[in-house]
């Protein structure tokens, strides 16, 4: 009866999982699932992370929440990760959740590097489990800390690691309501989630269909050179076939992809125009300053209305200072 129990406790454990990939923010999600799993596995420190490994096989760190420990361990192990047969365990692949005792098991292999790191952010003993990068995503992974003497158990390791694939999938889940939420019209949305390094860890299949059109030899998880280059400057990157406007949101960057033609680009004369009237002037106005009819006006604003897809006076401001920015620092270079 005990044990039927456990079962079904673990069970609506899980079924909490899944409510927080519908509910919590992507910012919020690792730190509500460790505080799912505390009563299950006991530990007073843990690392939930994504990255991706190098052809060395050196892990590289695109974000992690730190729980109960100092932020300073993630650039601290940065240093020492290539050397750490744990981490290399990790890339390898585990078939189940690997627990260490650091003290011993570093001590044993003569790593002082990582001695000393374990000592200094008090990891006496640690329990791995995830998923290593792949084609397909980033790695992910959960490692939990504890500085006591006490061992983690084989049963804590059970429950590891079958909640392991739930909790990938979640973060999946996770991922698609975020962009559910930015665009809820989710009808040929073509809209990526992408880390830091570049990596697309969600998006639509038609945000991978565009990239394609844009540059036909794109295959697999990284955002193309040209386009990653833009992620620290929020605005609009435009290339010969696609635009793709950026803008950070929480760890991640949104990139909202459509299909650009550049036949579509405002004349002068429609350039003058919506400058104006995005500024304020009226069509009277800007026809008295520019010298031509109202009704040219009318018409030019409908044309750059059309071209620009926007459909009021603030849309059209922001066009305009999306395409601006654009302009000075978000453009493919041109090839001479």
């Amino acid at each position: 009866m005990q044990n039927t129990h456990a079962v079904q406790a673990f069970s609506r454990t899980l079924m909490d999982l899944y409510h927080l990939a519908d509910f919590a923010s992507p910012a919020d999600f690792p730190r509500e699932v460790l505080t799912l799993l505390q009563p299950w596995i006991a530990f007073d420190g843990a690392v939930f992370g994504m990255g991706e490994s190098d052809p060395s096989r050196d892990l590289h760190i695109s974000h992690a929440h730190v729980h109960n420990r100092a932020e300073s361990l993630l650039a601290d192990y940065a240093e020492i990760s290539a050397s750490d047969p744990v981490t290399l365990a990790f890339l390898n692949g585990l078939a189940a959740p690997l627990a260490v005792d650091c003290e011993e098991f570093y001590g044993q292999q003569k790593l002082c590097a990582l001695q000393t790191f374990a000592r200094e952010h008090d990891l006496r003993h640690l329990m791995l489990f995830g998923d290593p990068p792949s084609t397909a995503h980033p790695g992910r992974w959960l490692v939990f800390y504890r500085h006591s003497p006490r061992p983690f158990l084989e049963a804590e390791a059970a429950c590891l690691h079958a909640a392991w694939s739930h909790v990938s999938h979640a973060i999946d889940i996770s991922y698609a309501k975020l962009l559910d939420r930015i665009d809820e019209s989710k009808s040929r949305r073509a809209s990526a989630l992408v880390n830091r390094l570049g990596v697309i860890e969600a998006a639509d299949p038609w945000f991978a269909a565009l990239l394609r059109e844009e540059w036909p030899d794109h295959e697999g998880k990284m955002l193309p050179a040209d386009l990653s280059r833009c992620l620290g400057r929020s605005g609009l990157y435009r290339g010969h076939r696609v635009e793709i406007a950026i803008r950070p949101q929480d760890r991640y960057f949104v990139c909202l992809a459509r299909r650009y033609d550049r036949s579509q680009r405002l004349t002068p004369g429609e350039q003058s125009v919506a400058t104006r009237f995005a500024s304020g002037m009226s069509a009277k106005e800007i026809a008295r300053e520019l010298g031509i009819s109202p009704n040219t006006v009318r018409n030019q604003l409908a044309s750059l209305y059309v071209k620009l897809d926007v459909h009021d006076k603030a849309a059209l401001a922001q066009r305009l200072g999306n395409l601006s920015a654009n302009e000075t620092s978000g453009r493919r270079p041109r090839k001479t």
